[in-house]
């Protein structure tokens, strides 16, 4: 599926929120629609103890910047990376992870949204 600003459909494309919001209510969650604002929900859990579902955050463009930018869904950890899927500008939506150099200077936190 394609990335576009705004985008919360599989038809129209994804931005990384939009992505988030159109999983959760998969299962009836309805989060807010911006990272930033999704960030404020949930508990923080260490990056060891990142699991399947949990919600990853990262800066945005600016590595340099700690205001939250971009989110993802945790899918596994392994092998001390944390891989997550979202919606990125460039490839839509993809799995990546941690260990990548764009978002090993871009993570901020993980937590965990209760269904």
């Amino acid at each position: 599926v394609p990335y576009r600003y705004g985008g919360n459909t599989p038809k129209g494309g994804f931005d990384c929120s939009g992505f988030v919001n159109f999983v959760f209510g998969n299962f009836g969650k309805v989060v807010p629609n911006s990272s930033g604002a999704i960030a404020l929900h949930g508990k923080f859990i260490s990056f060891k103890n990142a699991v399947a579902g949990d919600l990853i955050f990262f800066t945005g463009r600016n590595s340099q910047s700690e205001t939250v930018g971009h989110v993802g869904i945790v899918t596994e950890q392994k092998d001390g990376k944390i891989y997550f899927i979202h919606a990125s500008v460039q490839a839509g939506v993809i799995v990546s992870n941690t260990e990548e150099d764009y978002y090993k200077k871009r993570l901020l936190f993980v937590k965990r949204v209760k269904l």
